[in-house]
Protein backbone atom coordinates (compact mmCIF):
# COMPACT_ATOMS: atom_id res chain seq x y z
CA UNK A 1 0.00 0.00 0.00
CA UNK A 2 1.29 3.46 -0.87
CA UNK A 3 2.32 5.61 2.10
CA UNK A 4 4.53 8.20 0.39
CA UNK A 5 4.04 10.08 -2.89
CA UNK A 6 7.08 11.68 -4.52
CA UNK A 7 6.65 14.16 -7.36
CA UNK A 8 9.04 15.97 -9.64
CA UNK A 9 8.31 19.67 -10.09
CA UNK A 10 9.07 21.16 -13.53
CA UNK A 11 7.20 19.41 -16.30
CA UNK A 12 5.35 17.24 -13.79
CA UNK A 13 3.74 19.00 -10.81
CA UNK A 14 4.08 22.43 -12.41
CA UNK A 15 2.43 23.38 -15.65
CA UNK A 16 4.29 24.44 -18.79
CA UNK A 17 5.85 27.83 -18.09
CA UNK A 18 6.37 27.00 -14.42
CA UNK A 19 2.90 27.95 -13.20
CA UNK A 20 1.25 26.03 -10.41
CA UNK A 21 -1.60 23.62 -11.04
CA UNK A 22 -4.37 24.30 -8.49
CA UNK A 23 -5.70 20.81 -9.16
CA UNK A 24 -2.36 19.27 -8.18
CA UNK A 25 -2.13 21.42 -5.04
CA UNK A 26 -5.64 20.31 -4.03
CA UNK A 27 -4.69 16.68 -4.66
CA UNK A 28 -1.70 17.01 -2.33
CA UNK A 29 -4.10 18.24 0.37
CA UNK A 30 -6.36 15.24 -0.26
CA UNK A 31 -3.38 12.93 0.08
CA UNK A 32 -2.46 14.47 3.42
CA UNK A 33 -6.07 14.28 4.63
CA UNK A 34 -5.96 10.55 3.88
CA UNK A 35 -2.76 10.00 5.85
CA UNK A 36 -0.28 9.90 2.95
CA UNK A 37 3.02 11.74 3.05
CA UNK A 38 4.29 13.73 0.07
CA UNK A 39 7.68 15.02 -0.98
CA UNK A 40 8.96 17.00 -3.96
CA UNK A 41 12.01 15.47 -5.63
CA UNK A 42 13.59 17.88 -8.09
CA UNK A 43 16.72 18.83 -9.97
CA UNK A 44 16.24 22.39 -8.74
CA UNK A 45 18.79 23.81 -6.29
CA UNK A 46 17.83 25.22 -2.90
CA UNK A 47 17.86 28.80 -4.24
CA UNK A 48 14.93 27.97 -6.52
CA UNK A 49 12.72 26.42 -3.82
CA UNK A 50 11.45 29.37 -1.78
CA UNK A 51 9.05 30.27 -4.59
CA UNK A 52 7.71 26.71 -4.61
CA UNK A 53 6.61 27.07 -1.00
CA UNK A 54 4.96 30.38 -1.83
CA UNK A 55 3.25 28.96 -4.93
CA UNK A 56 2.01 25.69 -3.47
CA UNK A 57 1.73 26.36 0.26
CA UNK A 58 3.65 23.12 0.82
CA UNK A 59 5.99 23.53 3.81
CA UNK A 60 7.23 19.99 4.19
CA UNK A 61 10.46 18.47 2.96
CA UNK A 62 12.00 18.38 -0.50
CA UNK A 63 14.84 16.47 -2.10
CA UNK A 64 16.65 18.91 -4.38
CA UNK A 65 19.71 18.81 -6.67
CA UNK A 66 18.55 15.45 -8.06
CA UNK A 67 18.23 13.83 -4.66
CA UNK A 68 21.56 14.98 -3.25
CA UNK A 69 20.16 17.38 -0.64
CA UNK A 70 17.20 17.12 1.72
CA UNK A 71 15.82 20.49 2.79
CA UNK A 72 13.07 21.83 5.02
CA UNK A 73 10.87 24.05 2.84
CA UNK A 74 9.54 26.02 5.82
CA UNK A 75 12.93 26.99 7.24
CA UNK A 76 14.89 26.66 3.96
CA UNK A 77 17.55 24.81 5.94
CA UNK A 78 19.57 21.79 4.80
CA UNK A 79 18.86 18.58 6.70
CA UNK A 80 21.63 16.66 4.95
CA UNK A 81 23.63 16.87 1.74
CA UNK A 82 25.57 14.29 -0.29
CA UNK A 83 28.59 16.30 -1.41
CA UNK A 84 30.57 15.82 -4.61
CA UNK A 85 34.24 15.46 -3.72
CA UNK A 86 36.94 17.59 -5.32
CA UNK A 87 38.73 14.48 -6.62
CA UNK A 88 35.64 13.17 -8.41
CA UNK A 89 34.54 16.61 -9.60
CA UNK A 90 37.88 17.55 -11.09
CA UNK A 91 38.26 14.12 -12.67
CA UNK A 92 34.80 14.52 -14.23
CA UNK A 93 35.63 18.01 -15.52
CA UNK A 94 38.84 16.76 -17.12
CA UNK A 95 37.01 13.87 -18.79
CA UNK A 96 34.42 16.24 -20.23
CA UNK A 97 37.11 18.58 -21.50
CA UNK A 98 38.39 15.63 -23.51
CA UNK A 99 35.00 15.53 -25.24
CA UNK A 100 34.78 19.31 -25.63
CA UNK A 101 37.77 21.55 -24.77
CA UNK A 102 35.45 24.59 -24.58
CA UNK A 103 32.84 23.06 -22.31
CA UNK A 104 31.79 25.37 -19.46
CA UNK A 105 31.05 24.59 -15.81
CA UNK A 106 29.01 25.74 -12.84
CA UNK A 107 28.34 24.32 -9.38
CA UNK A 108 25.57 24.39 -6.81
CA UNK A 109 26.84 24.74 -3.25
CA UNK A 110 25.39 23.81 0.13
CA UNK A 111 25.28 27.32 1.56
CA UNK A 112 22.87 30.25 1.74
CA UNK A 113 24.87 33.32 0.71
CA UNK A 114 26.58 32.61 -2.62
CA UNK A 115 25.33 29.15 -3.59
CA UNK A 116 25.99 29.23 -7.35
CA UNK A 117 29.42 29.57 -8.96
CA UNK A 118 30.21 29.71 -12.69
CA UNK A 119 33.29 29.84 -14.87
CA UNK A 120 33.91 32.65 -17.35
CA UNK A 121 32.25 30.74 -20.24
CA UNK A 122 29.11 29.44 -18.55
CA UNK A 123 25.76 30.92 -19.63
CA UNK A 124 22.86 30.11 -17.27
CA UNK A 125 19.67 29.09 -19.04
CA UNK A 126 17.60 31.18 -16.65
CA UNK A 127 18.39 34.77 -15.76
CA UNK A 128 19.76 35.25 -12.26
CA UNK A 129 19.73 38.54 -10.38
CA UNK A 130 23.26 38.43 -9.02
CA UNK A 131 25.68 36.47 -11.17
CA UNK A 132 28.68 35.58 -9.00
CA UNK A 133 32.21 36.47 -10.12
CA UNK A 134 33.58 33.90 -12.54
CA UNK A 135 35.95 31.34 -11.07
CA UNK A 136 37.68 28.20 -12.28
CA UNK A 137 36.69 24.62 -11.54
CA UNK A 138 39.54 24.12 -9.07
CA UNK A 139 38.33 27.02 -6.94
CA UNK A 140 34.75 25.78 -7.16
CA UNK A 141 35.74 22.49 -5.58
CA UNK A 142 38.08 24.15 -3.11
CA UNK A 143 34.92 25.23 -1.28
CA UNK A 144 34.41 21.55 -0.33
CA UNK A 145 30.63 22.01 -0.34
CA UNK A 146 29.72 21.23 -3.95
CA UNK A 147 26.40 19.41 -4.26
CA UNK A 148 26.01 19.39 -8.04
CA UNK A 149 28.29 20.05 -11.02
CA UNK A 150 26.76 21.45 -14.21
CA UNK A 151 28.40 21.34 -17.63
CA UNK A 152 27.25 23.12 -20.77
CA UNK A 153 28.90 22.05 -24.05
CA UNK A 154 30.14 24.65 -26.52
CA UNK A 155 28.65 25.31 -29.95
CA UNK A 156 31.11 22.82 -31.45
CA UNK A 157 29.00 19.98 -30.03
CA UNK A 158 26.35 19.19 -32.63
CA UNK A 159 24.33 16.74 -30.54
CA UNK A 160 21.03 16.91 -28.74
CA UNK A 161 20.78 16.54 -24.97
CA UNK A 162 20.19 12.77 -25.09
CA UNK A 163 23.08 12.11 -27.46
CA UNK A 164 25.52 14.17 -25.42
CA UNK A 165 24.33 12.55 -22.19
CA UNK A 166 25.06 9.09 -23.58
CA UNK A 167 28.58 10.18 -24.56
CA UNK A 168 29.11 11.80 -21.17
CA UNK A 169 27.91 8.70 -19.31
CA UNK A 170 30.56 6.63 -21.09
CA UNK A 171 33.30 9.15 -20.25
CA UNK A 172 32.18 9.53 -16.63
CA UNK A 173 31.47 5.89 -15.82
CA UNK A 174 32.60 5.13 -12.27
CA UNK A 175 33.35 8.80 -11.50
CA UNK A 176 30.02 10.58 -10.96
CA UNK A 177 26.32 10.12 -11.55
CA UNK A 178 25.26 12.10 -14.63
CA UNK A 179 21.88 12.99 -16.10
CA UNK A 180 19.94 15.77 -17.77
CA UNK A 181 16.61 17.37 -16.89
CA UNK A 182 15.58 19.16 -20.07
CA UNK A 183 15.74 17.76 -23.59
CA UNK A 184 15.62 21.30 -25.01
CA UNK A 185 18.65 22.46 -23.01
CA UNK A 186 22.09 21.04 -23.87
CA UNK A 187 23.40 20.71 -20.33
CA UNK A 188 24.28 17.78 -18.07
CA UNK A 189 24.09 17.55 -14.29
CA UNK A 190 26.45 15.55 -12.09
CA UNK A 191 26.23 14.33 -8.50
CA UNK A 192 28.44 12.12 -6.37
CA UNK A 193 28.65 8.55 -7.68
CA UNK A 194 25.51 6.64 -6.69
CA UNK A 195 23.53 9.77 -5.87
CA UNK A 196 20.40 10.41 -7.89
CA UNK A 197 16.68 10.89 -7.38
CA UNK A 198 16.19 7.17 -6.88
CA UNK A 199 18.89 6.82 -4.22
CA UNK A 200 17.75 10.01 -2.51
CA UNK A 201 14.14 8.84 -2.38
CA UNK A 202 15.21 5.41 -1.13
CA UNK A 203 17.30 6.97 1.68
CA UNK A 204 14.39 9.19 2.69
CA UNK A 205 11.94 6.28 2.61
CA UNK A 206 14.22 4.14 4.78
CA UNK A 207 14.37 6.97 7.34
CA UNK A 208 10.57 6.68 7.50
CA UNK A 209 10.71 2.87 7.83
CA UNK A 210 9.37 2.45 4.29
CA UNK A 211 10.44 0.30 1.37
CA UNK A 212 9.79 0.62 -2.37
CA UNK A 213 6.25 -0.87 -2.25
CA UNK A 214 5.27 1.93 0.15
CA UNK A 215 6.32 4.63 -2.34
CA UNK A 216 4.77 6.09 -5.49
CA UNK A 217 6.77 8.44 -7.74
CA UNK A 218 5.97 10.50 -10.81
CA UNK A 219 8.18 12.41 -13.24
CA UNK A 220 8.92 13.47 -16.79
CA UNK A 221 12.65 13.74 -17.60
CA UNK A 222 15.74 11.46 -17.61
CA UNK A 223 16.72 12.62 -14.11
CA UNK A 224 13.41 11.09 -12.93
CA UNK A 225 14.05 7.62 -14.35
CA UNK A 226 15.87 6.32 -11.25
CA UNK A 227 13.08 7.23 -8.81
CA UNK A 228 10.23 6.18 -11.12
CA UNK A 229 11.97 2.81 -11.61
CA UNK A 230 12.70 2.35 -7.89
CA UNK A 231 9.26 3.18 -6.49
CA UNK A 232 6.64 0.49 -6.10
CA UNK A 233 4.36 2.63 -8.25
CA UNK A 234 6.16 4.69 -10.89
CA UNK A 235 4.24 6.99 -13.20
CA UNK A 236 5.06 9.11 -16.24
CA UNK A 237 3.07 12.14 -17.32
CA UNK A 238 1.97 12.20 -20.96
CA UNK A 239 4.59 14.85 -21.82
CA UNK A 240 7.38 12.73 -20.34
CA UNK A 241 10.59 11.70 -22.09
CA UNK A 242 10.39 8.22 -23.62
CA UNK A 243 12.98 6.93 -21.15
CA UNK A 244 10.63 7.79 -18.28
CA UNK A 245 7.63 6.25 -20.01
CA UNK A 246 9.62 3.04 -20.45
CA UNK A 247 10.60 2.97 -16.77
CA UNK A 248 7.07 3.72 -15.55
CA UNK A 249 4.42 1.16 -14.72
CA UNK A 250 1.62 3.73 -14.97
CA UNK A 251 0.85 6.60 -17.35
CA UNK A 252 -1.23 9.68 -16.60
CA UNK A 253 -2.23 12.89 -18.41
CA UNK A 254 0.29 15.66 -19.02
CA UNK A 255 1.47 18.27 -16.54
CA UNK A 256 -0.93 20.77 -18.15
CA UNK A 257 -3.78 18.30 -17.63
CA UNK A 258 -2.94 17.82 -13.94
CA UNK A 259 -1.43 14.36 -14.22
CA UNK A 260 -0.17 14.41 -10.63
CA UNK A 261 -3.73 14.94 -9.37
CA UNK A 262 -4.92 12.02 -11.51
CA UNK A 263 -2.14 9.83 -10.09
CA UNK A 264 -2.90 10.81 -6.50
CA UNK A 265 -6.63 10.20 -6.91
CA UNK A 266 -5.90 6.85 -8.53
CA UNK A 267 -3.82 5.92 -5.45
CA UNK A 268 -6.53 7.11 -3.04
CA UNK A 269 -9.20 5.18 -4.93
CA UNK A 270 -7.11 2.04 -4.67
Amino acid sequence: MTRLIASDLDGTFLQTGGTVSPENVAAISRAHANGLETIFVTGRPTRWMRQITEMTGHEGLALVCNGALLMDLKTQETIYAELLSADAGLQAAAALQELDPDISFAVELDRHDVSFLVDDKYKPRWEIKNTPPATDVEDMFATEIVVKLLARPSDRIQQNADEFLVEAQKALDGIVDVTHSNFMDLMIEMSALGINKGSGLEKFAISKSMTAPDVAAIGDMPNDVSMVAWAGRGAAVENAHEWVKTAATEHVPSNDDHGVAVFIDRILAG
